[in-house]
C-alpha cells in the first residue's frame, strides 16, 4: 500500500490511496495486522459522503458513517465501493463505541457485502421514493405480518420521502431498511419511483 503523493508530507508516515485499489476490507486488515493506532478516514466518490475508523493497537475502537455511529457504520463503511482514504497515525481514539474483534467485523461485514449484492437487484439506489402499491381488485387479500422495525420503516412512507430519508427518519442503516424494504418491492406490494423534481 503505497504514499498517496497528494496527501502525503514529508516527515508524516500517513497513507493514502483509492478505495477501489485497496477495498476497506484490505486496509482494515493490513492496520489490524501492523497493529497500527491512528485514524483511517474515507471520502466517497460522487456523495462526497464522509467515514471514519478508528483504531488502538490494530483494534478497531470506533467508526463514524454521517450520523451513524459503532458497528453499524462499520458495515456501512465496508459497502463503500468508490472513493479516497487517508491514515492519520497515533491518533488516540477518545471513545469506544466498536465491541466487536477486528476478525468479527471483517466476516459479517463480508456477510452484509454478499447480501447487499441480492438487496441491491431490487433496491438499486436509495435516493429513490417508495409507494404503496393498490392491490388489483382479482387479488385476494394476502396476510402479513410485520415485527417493530418494518412497522417503522412502513410508517415513514409517504411516497415523498427517499429510502436514504426513511433510514434516517427511522434511525436505522440503510442496509436494515434496504433489508426491510426488500422483500415489499420483491412481492410487489411497494414499488420504486425517481423523486418529481
Amino acid at each position: 500500500m503505497g504514499q498517496n503523493t497528494e496527501n502525503w508530507q514529508p516527515g508524516t508516515s500517513e497513507l493514502g490511496g483509492s478505495i477501489r485499489e485497496f477495498n476497506i476490507t484490505d486496509i482494515v486488515q493490513f492496520l489490524s495486522g501492523s497493529e497500527k493506532t491512528g485514524r483511517l478516514k474515507v471520502k466517497a466518490l460522487g456523495t462526497g459522503a464522509e467515514g471514519t475508523i478508528v483504531f488502538s493497537e490494530g483494534t478497531v475502537v470506533h467508526a463514524e458513517s454521517g450520523a451513524t455511529v459503532g458497528e453499524e457504520a462499520f458495515f456501512d463503511l465496508m459497502l463503500w465501493s468508490e472513493g479516497q482514504f487517508t491514515f492519520e497515525p497515533d491518533v488516540v481514539p477518545n471513545e469506544k463505541t466498536v465491541r466487536q474483534s477486528s476478525t468479527n467485523l471483517l466476516l459479517e461485514g463480508a456477510r452484509r457485502k454478499d447480501e447487499w449484492g441480492v438487496l441491491s437487484q431490487h433496491v438499486p439506489d436509495m435516493r429513490l421514493v417508495p409507494e404503496f402499491v393498490l392491490p388489483d381488485e382479482h387479488q385476494t387479500g394476502q396476510q402479513i405480518t410485520l415485527n417493530t422495525s418494518e412497522w417503522v420503516v412502513l410508517s415513514k412512507i409517504d411516497g415523498e420521502r427517499t429510502l436514504e430519508e426513511i433510514a434516517k427518519a427511522a434511525a436505522l442503516s440503510e442496509y436494515h431498511t434496504c433489508r426491510l424494504i426488500y422483500p415489499l418491492v420483491a412481492n410487489k406490494l411497494i414499488r420504486l419511483r425517481t423523486r418529481d423534481h
